[in-house]
């Protein structure tokens, strides 16, 4: 499956969030609203992570990279298929993927809806080999619209 389309432009985002609640709360109301989710999405994406945390630190791939996130649940929360790209205005803590125990300020997210119980580890590796990409975190860095945000991610620079 092309990861590419999975993205929309209605699920390139900006938060102001100062807290993971509180970007999981804002976007499981837009999701809602657009009916990916159920009504339990947003309860089960904060306690997914705080027992499985998706926060990746990108300081091994290059320095003064921004970290990332990929908060995801069970399928029987979504309705759909896609990825949201969440750019947050503000930093937020997330606990570290490989070392739980650890903490991490990320800037980007990437949630996954995903409906179907297959295409899960396809599409989190693709993220995986998006992020790891030092040039593709840096070329997002210099990206400030949705639009263009949008188009970068599906491999489109028109």
């Amino acid at each position: 499956m092309l990861v590419d389309t999975l993205y929309d432009r209605e699920l390139i985002l900006k938060s102001d969030a100062q807290t993971q609640e509180e970007v999981f709360k804002e976007i499981g109301a837009i999701l809602l609203k657009k009916d990916l989710v159920n009504e339990q999405f947003t309860d089960a994406i904060i306690e997914r992570e705080k027992n499985y945390p998706t926060g990746l630190d990108l300081a091994p791939v290059a320095e003064q990279l921004p970290n990332v996130a990929i908060p995801h649940t069970e399928t029987e929360y979504c309705k759909s298929k896609a990825i949201v790209f969440v750019k947050l205005n503000n930093q937020i803590t997330f606990h570290n993927m490989i070392t739980p125990d650890e903490t991490l300020r990320v800037k980007y997210l990437f949630f996954i809806i995903n409906n179907e119980k297959t295409n899960q580890t396809d599409v989190l590796s693709n993220i995986m080999a998006f992020i790891t990409n030092k040039e593709n975190m840096r070329t997002l860095e210099q990206l400030d619209t949705a639009e263009s945000i949008y188009k970068f991610l599906i491999g489109r620079d028109e």
